[in-house]
């Protein structure tokens, strides 16, 4: 055989492994209007250095300037389909641009146009869920997000504070933080309590590794507070920083419902400050995500527009009923608030499509919460197929989530007993080498505290102080900590127990960082039986 055959045969044998390395697995689709197309590209470039394949689709590549100005938007569709069905990896979509025309000048080089929904109250409805659905049915394949920018400014904030999110490598625990504001439903006690009921056990389902804080607009609640303290401590918590804020609850497009208390409105979420730690936030009020019409655009793009707000929002541009509501948080809560979270955010997004289409939910329940917060002349299924055009992500779908390792391993030298003490004994990786590490024993998520706060019935100030001290007991998950570094790859601490352990089983968080690194671990520990 000649030598240059030879030498050939080699050189396919050990190029072309390379290049199928080199091959990206993953694609983003970038669908940008005209005047938003240089304002796009630091994005671009963001995802290029990530391996992404990228694709941009100019709107009026496709579609002339009245047709995107007007919403014919369907031969734009078709583009994207194509180009997600012809990829053989994941495929992201970020419509970049308004949504409808408005009162824009230039509106058919500033709009990204919307879809019209097609399932029961969505029909006519602006939604982004079609382009994400490259086969039959509306439970979507693709993840699809939009920056709603109407301006220039808009543009490049959106951008800016999307990047500014992705590098932010520096340590800190707001990326295992949750903060939960809730609202009271207000049907009927029986209802109210299952309500109640299913959220404290949705706490249950939440990884351990996270740790946060909630507020509950509803006096039966052990975590609210007197009404005209909910606004303060709501914007405080928010400000603080955290990877996920979730609200449950009744709204409109103008706010959190509060029976005529001021909770958080649309005008707060357009001026709140998050110094670090902006993080997602996920509403399942209705109208949270309105993207137009009756009472304007919803708190959640107000947020989303905010350049000190969260860097990407979630919630319905209609009515939402509290049925689909169950299917849906639990659907993207699963995913989002695991103990392993998806590397980007368009996976939750798709976890909570797809409990709205395949989400499990009792006759007797549904029949409940419909009765309660529904509509009982419209079919379940429907129900299903509308909520999955109505729900829209606002951000990138394609952006990176917070990681934070969790290779400090922990170990206890028992089972945790009343009034005695509990060794813990720690190892960290060599990067984590001198780190300075904070260590938690904390009882469950979905537990009460030990000594209950007795709240006097009457009004006045005694019970308001009740009131806030029961909230804060609540939130205080914590019995007993240390402060200790890493030394030689290892760290010991001892804790003293109370003498009430009114729980099956505690929780040990440890927390560890430097300058540059961090890390943590997480470690269930059984209380001995009988004690």
């Amino acid at each position: 055989m000649p030598l240059r055959i030879v030498l050939s045969f080699l050189l396919i044998l050990v190029v072309a492994p390379l290049r199928a390395e080199e091959t990206p697995r993953t694609q983003w689709v970038v669908v940008t209007a005209p005047a938003y197309r240089k304002a796009v590209e630091p994005l671009c470039e963001q995802r290029k250095a990530q391996g992404m394949r990228i694709e941009v689709v100019q709107t009026t590549d496709v579609l002339s300037e009245r047709e995107a100005s007007v919403g014919e938007a369907e031969k734009l569709r078709q583009r994207v389909v194509k180009l997600c069905r012809d990829f053989p990896g994941t495929s992201y979509v970020l419509l970049f641009g308004a949504v409808e025309a408005g009162r824009l000048g230039d509106a058919g080089k500033r709009v990204a146009p919307a879809l019209a929904g097609t399932a029961g109250r969505m029909k006519g409805q602006p939604s982004d869920n079609g382009y994400g659905t490259p086969g039959e049915g509306l439970l979507p394949a693709v993840a699809v997000g939009r920056l709603p920018a109407r301006s220039d400014d808009e543009a490049r904030q959106m951008v800016h504070k999307t990047l500014a999110y992705e590098k932010d490598a520096a340590p800190g625990e707001w990326r295992r933080r949750l903060t939960v504001l809730a609202g009271a439903p207000e049907f009927n006690p029986a209802i109210d309590a299952l309500v109640e009921r299913q959220a404290i056990s949705q706490l249950a389902r939440i990884d351990p590794c996270w740790g946060g804080r909630a507020l509950y607009h509803n006096p039966a609640s052990r975590f609210t507070l007197p009404d005209e303290a909910c606004h303060d401590r709501a914007l405080a918590y928010v400000g603080a920083g955290q990877a996920l804020t979730l609200y449950l609850g009744h709204s409109n497009a103008k706010g959190f419902w509060a029976n005529g208390s001021r909770y958080l409105d649309r005008d707060d979420w357009a001026k709140l400050t998050i110094k670090r730690g902006p993080g997602v936030f996920a509403t399942f009020g209705c109208f949270g995500c309105q993207l137009g019409g009756k009472n304007g655009e919803g708190y959640g793009v107000a947020a989303l527009r905010n350049p000190n707000g969260p860097v990407a929002a979630i919630g319905s541009h209609g009515e939402c009923f509290a049925a689909m509501v169950k299917l849906a948080s639990e659907g993207f809560t699963d995913s989002f608030l695991g103990s392993d979270p998806p590397e980007r955010l368009g996976e939750s997004f798709l976890g909570l499509k797809r409990g709205l289409a395949r989400g499990k939910i009792d006759g007797l329940t549904f029949r409940l919460l419909d009765a309660a917060d529904g509509d009982s002349s419209i079919p379940q299924a429907v129900q299903r197929q509308e909520h999955q055009e109505m729900f829209v992500l606002l951000g990138d779908p394609a952006l990176r989530l917070p990681w934070l390792p969790r290779d400090v391993k922990l170990s206890a030298d028992g089972p945790a007993a009343p009034a005695a003490r509990l060794t813990l004994k720690g190892t960290a990786p060599a990067r984590l080498e001198g780190a300075k590490v904070h260590v938690t024993l904390e009882r469950p998520r979905d537990s009460d505290p030990a000594e209950p706060v007795v709240v006097p019935k009457g009004p006045g100030e005694e019970r308001a102080k009740a009131l806030t001290q029961r909230h804060e007991a609540a939130n205080d998950f914590v019995l007993a900590r240390k402060e200790l570094t890493v030394k030689d790859g290892r760290f010991e601490a001892g804790l003293d127990l109370p003498a009430k352990l009114p729980w099956r089983r505690l929780i040990v968080r440890a927390y560890a960082a430097t300058e540059r690194q961090e890390g943590m671990g997480v470690l269930v520990v059984a209380v001995r039986e009988g004690e």
